[in-house]
């Protein structure tokens, strides 16, 4: 069965630990995610160039975890997923601010 829900930092990172294969998608801007980011995901620009023709390339019988900035994007690229027919995705509540406030691991690497 699909799943699509939207869940805190703390259920992402126990998520991750449960589902090592899941694919995490961050979809902020590139200069955001080399900054800093959630170690082990992927920057997919949500406002960068041919970015349905990338989301077409993702293998839709995979799991994403998916953050933005502030979860805003997040649930929106998630409905879109749903409509896609990919198999299931969780949105991070609160984005990566909630992430970094939650204090949980990052990365710049």
């Amino acid at each position: 069965m699909a799943k699509f829900i939207t869940i805190t930092p703390e259920s992402a990172r126990d998520l991750m630990e449960k589902e090592p294969e899941i694919t995490i998608l961050d979809i902020r801007p590139h200069e955001d995610f080399k900054k800093e980011h959630i170690p082990g995901a992927v920057n997919l620009d949500y406002d960068g160039h041919q970015f349905q023709s990338k989301v077409e390339k993702l293998d839709k019988d995979k799991n994403y975890l998916i953050y933005c900035k502030s979860g805003v994007r997040g649930g929106y690229f998630m409905d879109k997923m749903r409509e896609s027919g990919f198999k299931g995705a969780f949105n991070i509540l609160g984005g990566f601010v909630a992430w970094k406030i939650s204090k949980l691991p990052l990365t710049n690497d």
